[in-house]
């Protein structure tokens, strides 16, 4: 249990620091209009994670003996794998990650404004809904 509140609690803290920069460079750069496509964006992330989730745990369900282990084993490792992977790109990229998020949401604004910006927040939620669908014990 703690574990799996641990988990939740890591990965929507990373969602909601990614979409609070989002949020914080649009309101900067005076283009509060495309918030509607952060929270768009971040809300059809969370309901894609949610049906994921429902998806896993019902095709868990229905296995049972060897088949449910190595269903379970293979979510694990790939959970893990994914984090192992975010971790060590983290630590490569901590001294400019916030810069480059500004400077990539300032572009996008520029170029194609909603598209980019949806997709931002979509990608940003959706990869720690899915990260967190795959390292749940529940599944």
């Amino acid at each position: 249990m703690l574990p799996s509140f641990l988990l939740s609690l890591r990965e929507g803290l990373e969602a909601a620091l990614i979409i609070g920069i989002v949020i914080g460079v649009l309101h900067k750069i005076q283009r509060p209009d495309l918030k509607t496509f952060v929270w768009g964006g971040s809300v059809s992330a969370i309901i894609l994670s949610i049906a994921a989730a429902v998806l896993l745990i019902k095709l868990g369900a229905e296995l049972e003996g060897t088949a449910e282990e190595i269903f379970e084993g293979i979510a694990m490792l790939l959970a893990a794998g994914i984090l192992t992977w975010m971790i060590f790109w983290m630590r490569a990229h901590t001294d400019t990650l916030k810069t480059d998020l500004e400077a990539n949401v300032r572009q996008a604004t520029l170029r194609s404004g909603m598209g980019a910006i949806f997709l931002s927040a979509f990608l940003s939620v959706v990869r720690e809904g899915l990260i967190l669908d795959c390292g749940s014990n529940d599944i």
